[in-house]
């Protein structure tokens, strides 16, 4: 799960955060599972998926793409949404982190991810609560492959 301010001048910088994203990604300590993958095209591809002995599902997948100035990821977790994909808009971005933002939706409005090193990535979503605030799941991954 996964802010990017991405203009000409910071293209470069967004592709580095998504190019150190590429490749699988276990939860500290759990059986969930990330795969980034880059496309011909410049755009990135994501898998989330959960391994129990020896069954494989599969809970989500994203397309992340540039329109216009700003980068997209484009999710459609399985069982949700009546089966449509929900679109998340850049809107933020460092040389190792990036947010999307999606305001209208009901849980969650943000996904972040911040690239702590080559083998350290820190996830979170962040959403409404039904108390008024908000609330915020961490993901913690290694690198696996």
């Amino acid at each position: 799960m996964l802010a990017v301010v991405a203009c000409n001048s910071s293209s470069t910088k967004t592709q580095l955060v998504f190019n150190k994203l590429v490749g699988t990604w276990q939860t500290v300590g759990g059986t969930g599972f990330e795969q980034w993958a880059k496309e011909e095209d410049g755009s990135f591809r994501y898998v989330s998926f959960k391994v129990t002995g020896s069954d494989t599902s599969r809970d989500e997948h994203a397309r992340i793409y540039r329109e216009q100035d700003k980068w997209i990821f484009d999710v459609l977790v399985n069982g949700q949404n009546d089966g449509k994909a929900i679109k998340f808009t850049s809107s933020s971005l460092s040389n190792n982190s990036v947010q999307f933002s999606n305001p209208a939706h009901d849980f969650p409005t943000d996904i972040n991810y911040t690239v702590v090193n080559a083998d350290s990535v820190h996830a979170f979503i962040v959403g409404p609560n039904d108390k008024g605030g908000k609330d915020t799941i961490p993901y913690n991954f290694v690198r696996v492959k």
